[in-house]
């Protein structure tokens, strides 16, 4: 019978009754046997007289059965022995094993502890039977438990031994600071069954822990250090209202920078208002008002930023930070104000403010303020009764002059272009670049068709003659497509629709020419009408699919979320793509319909990989201008949320900041409600829509997007760096997280790892998958190799 491990301990603490400890070599053959209980009934023969009574043949079975009898009382005595022996081994090995010196688990696959030490059971302050049949993540700290999974999906997809470094959760859950362990991991297979088991090391490093904690505070105080020294800072006394350099501290910043007498020629102390009075006069009362709620917030830091004049009679902008310093008897004795010079950051700041208003190539408004100064545009002429004209330019044979001469001629081209069109319309019209080399403009008070041909004819005759750029004699005319207010449209988006479709009949008609609105075009409408009821039909019997892309930090090559995007395959092969189709589902509104569909499906998808027992994957899926602004929008999105189950802070809505822009209020509005659901907020063409500082810090973003667009025309666009640069400050100056998207090329991830900008996605790193296939995908995927090594 099993010793229970209290015997076992007992039997160590006793030691063996009687007889030396059985060796295994010790073991006899049956003629030795014999010949020891041969002499073993010889020495006891005197002791049985009357054997010697007894005949011949009775003597000699006597004589074999006392043999046979001895055997078996010296075999019996050996098995005891080594049964003593056994169980005082067992008795070392289970004391060994408990007072190790660190906690070792048994488990079963499922994960359910079978077996624990005592030391195990003294990391979590509790029972030994408390722990047998429980799941190990019952045990771990809630931030740690992805850490726990992604180790034993390792173990078991690799069956090599595995490490990680995660806390424990001990059930009193009392103030006490976390347990950090070391988990070392294997699997055992138990023979005959073949069962396996899920074998856990863990050892305490919790005061390792705190000496790195204490190494990266002492890291911190001497970064901080680092960054003071590149800076003015001050000591400010509110007692005495005195303002000084701290003892033993001078001006560390550079003479352009440092504004103040008092810091270049000697002088210890200075009043606050002679300080003051070198502030911009637009900061002088912000700065007393922002340093009153300073001091009555206590001893919380604080930071303002303001404009100082510096010693070439220059303001700049500087970041001011309060720290409170307390004295012996006042908690607020000295104010600390750490003074950092950011006018780069803000002129960076200014500078992604135009660039997302104007095209930064011709100088010329995007699309977005297009828009928004169109929309004025057309409110005057509605009111007034008037008619306008909207100009759809496209150049001929402008693709060559990029393929043969280079981007940097074409670069050129265009400004020069841009330069020639702006002076070909009078000053009340607007004129835009949409991108590439398309541009548009608006003429208000055009009231026929001849007059908008004069004013398309006079921008033909301007972009006519030759440009010569670097040496190279250049010939670029456009095709022009007109609409016509109120004629052709009621809308700017439907006027430029149907001038850009005038356009392309204006190709097919011959270089340097233009053409109006025609019934032909209507034609076009009523393909987008056959379009549109296919849509219907599609909707109707759910031919729509949703694929994913992986969205990676190339830091570790962990998956950190997921693209849900559209997909509408044909029964006789290929897809119709959605640039083709959603065009077509905004104007028709049936994009509600695509749009809650898609919803509901990257939702369910969410939840069907959590029951797959992947950990909860961060969604994004696209909404548009309509969908945003339907008022059944924030429903849907709740509804999605309450019947997937998942957190809210697994889904980003990912919206385009053309539909922000058009009622920036109405927007904000919305987005506090979303925020106030859980979810996470997503802006993508941060370039083209025309958001302003002022617009991004009022919205509660939570990332941004480079788009594909702004990807690819690196190394091809020389000013691309620096306006994807400029995103990068915007993004992390708002404190925003940026990922870049469809990353194709090495080069391309290169060059978004060297900007420290670790959230990628495109078909280098991941294609889009099917669902189930995105979940085998995620199982397999391993960290992304160094750069270079692929």
């Amino acid at each position: 019978m099993a010793m229970t491990r209290d015997q076992a301990k007992q039997k160590w603490a006793d030691g063996p009754r009687s007889g030396p400890s059985p060796d295994p070599s010790s073991a006899v053959d049956a003629a030795t046997l014999r010949r020891r209980a041969e002499e073993r009934l010889r020495a006891t023969a005197d002791l049985e007289p009357h054997a010697q009574s007894l005949d011949e043949e009775t003597a000699d079975l006597v004589h074999e059965l006392r043999v046979h009898q001895i055997q078996l009382e010296m075999q019996n005595e050996e098995l005891r022995l080594a049964q003593e022996a056994l169980e005082v081994s067992q008795a070392r090995y289970f004391s060994l094993y408990d007072l190790a010196p660190v906690g070792y688990l048994s488990l079963s696959e499922a994960g359910l502890i079978e077996e624990a030490n005592l030391t195990m059971t003294n990391l979590l302050g509790t029972a030994r039977d408390d722990l047998i049949h429980k799941p190990l993540t019952r045990f771990i700290a809630p931030p740690d438990q992805d850490t726990l999974y992604r180790c034993r999906q390792r173990l078991w997809s690799t069956e090599e031994p595995q490490t990680c470094e995660l806390r424990l959760r001990r059930p009193d859950e009392g103030p006490a600071s976390p347990i950090w362990v070391r988990l070392e991991t294997s699997i055992r297979t138990e023979s005959p069954d073949g069962r396996r088991l899920w074998l856990v090391t863990l050892s305490d490093i919790t005061c390792l822990k705190e000496g790195e904690r204490a190494r990266r505070d002492a890291l911190a105080r001497l970064q901080l250090v680092a960054e003071i020294a590149e800076v003015t800072f001050w000591e400010w006394h509110p007692r005495t209202d005195e303002i000084s350099p701290p003892p033993g501290f001078g001006p560390r910043s550079g003479p352009k920078s440092e504004p103040d007498s008092a810091q270049t020629t000697g002088e210890a102390r200075q009043r606050l208002d002679d300080w003051l009075a070198r502030l911009h006069p637009e900061d002088q009362e912000r700065f007393r008002t922002d340093l009153a709620r300073f001091v009555a917030a206590g001893n919380k830091p604080y930071e303002l930023e303001y404009r100082r004049r510096c010693q070439d009679e220059n303001y700049r902008w500087m970041l001011a930070r309060l720290h409170p310093l307390a004295g012996d008897h006042s908690p607020l004795d000295r104010v600390l104000l750490v003074q950092q010079d950011i006018t780069r950051r803000k002129e960076s700041e200014d500078w992604a403010i135009r660039l997302a208003q104007h095209d930064p190539l011709t100088g010329l408004p995007s699309r977005s303020l297009l828009v928004q100064m169109a929309e004025h545009m057309l409110a005057s002429a509605r009111r007034s009764g008037g008619a306008l004209a909207v100009l759809f330019f496209d150049l001929d044979r402008f693709k060559p002059v990029n393929d043969v001469h280079g981007h940097a001629v074409g670069d050129k081209l265009l400004q020069a272009l841009a330069q020639r069109l702006r002076g070909a319309f009078r000053a009340e019209d607007l004129v835009a670049r949409l991108g590439g080399d398309e541009f548009i403009a608006v003429s208000p008070n055009i009231h026929s068709s001849d007059d908008a041909a004069q004013v398309a004819g006079r921008a033909i005759a301007a972009l006519a003659p030759a440009y010569r750029i670097d040496g190279l004699e250049l010939h670029c005319l456009p095709s022009i497509g007109i609409s016509l207010f109120p004629r052709d449209g009621d809308s700017i988006d439907e006027l430029i629709q149907r001038a850009d479709q005038a356009m392309y009949q204006a190709k097919r008609v011959g270089h340097g020419q233009f053409q109006f609105v025609t019934e032909a075009l209507n034609h076009q409408a009523r393909l987008a009408q056959e379009l549109e009821d296919r849509l219907r039909q599609g909707l109707a019997h759910a031919e729509f699919q949703l694929v994913y892309q992986p969205v990676l930090d190339i830091r570790d090559g962990m998956i950190v979320g997921a693209d849900a995007l559209l997909r509408w395959p044909q029964a006789g092969g290929g897809d119709i793509a959605p640039k083709t189709f959603l065009p077509v589902a905004e104007a028709s509104r049936l994009i509600h319909e695509i749009g809650h569909w898609v919803l509901r499906e990257a939702t369910r998808q969410q939840q069907a990989w959590c029951a797959e027992g992947l950990p909860p994957i961060p969604m994004a899926v696209n909404i548009s201008a309509r969908q945003l602004r339907h008022p059944a929008f924030l429903p849907e999105v709740a509804a999605a949320m309450q019947a997937s189950g998942i957190d809210p802070a697994f889904l980003t809505l990912v919206l385009g900041g053309a539909s922000l822009m058009q009622d920036v209020e109405a927007a904000r509005r919305i987005l506090d409600e979303l925020k106030q659901l859980g979810v996470r907020l997503a802006l993508d063409d941060l370039t083209l829509s025309g958001c302003g500082l002022g617009v991004l810090k009022a919205l509660p973003l939570d990332q941004l997007k480079i788009k594909r667009d702004l990807v690819r025309c690196l190394g091809v666009v020389g000013y691309m760096p620096a306006m994807i640069d400029a995103v990068l400050c915007l993004g992390r100056a708002l404190q925003l997280d940026v990922t870049a998207v469809g990353i194709e090329t090495e080069a391309e991830l290169e060059f978004f790892r060297q900007r420290d900008c670790y959230r990628v996605q495109g078909f280098h790193l991941g294609t889009p998958m099917a669902g189930d296939r995105f979940a085998n995908w995620f199982r397999g995927r391993s960290a992304l190799p160094p750069a270079g090594a692929r």
